[in-house]
């Protein structure tokens, strides 16, 4: 008898570890799925303003990848600085960081 209900509890385990992943794995997917439509959108945006401000059309479809790369890199910095301890009451006066 016990036998058998260690063998239906490893099933649960292992069932349980499947959905996770497969439940990891479709979050995973939606969200580059957003990132990317999200990307292009803004791609298609910005070239076209940069257009309507009288940016070179060979220089147009860089504005939008620089735009993106830099609200990364601010959203990165910010993580970065927040994982290892600022605040702003250190970060108050210059030098301080």
């Amino acid at each position: 008898m016990r036998a058998a209900s260690t063998r239906v509890d490893a099933d649960v385990r292992s069932t349980g570890i499947f959905e996770q992943g497969r439940t990891l794995r479709a979050v995973t997917m939606t969200m580059a799925t957003v990132i990317g439509l999200t990307f292009l959108f803004g791609f298609g945006n910005v070239w076209t303003l940069a257009l309507r401000l009288g940016v070179p059309a060979w220089v147009a479809p860089l504005v939008a990848p620089a735009v993106d790369l830099s609200v990364l890199g601010l959203l990165l910095g910010i993580r970065h600085l927040a994982l290892h301890g600022a605040t702003p009451s250190n970060c108050a006066r210059p030098g301080d960081c």
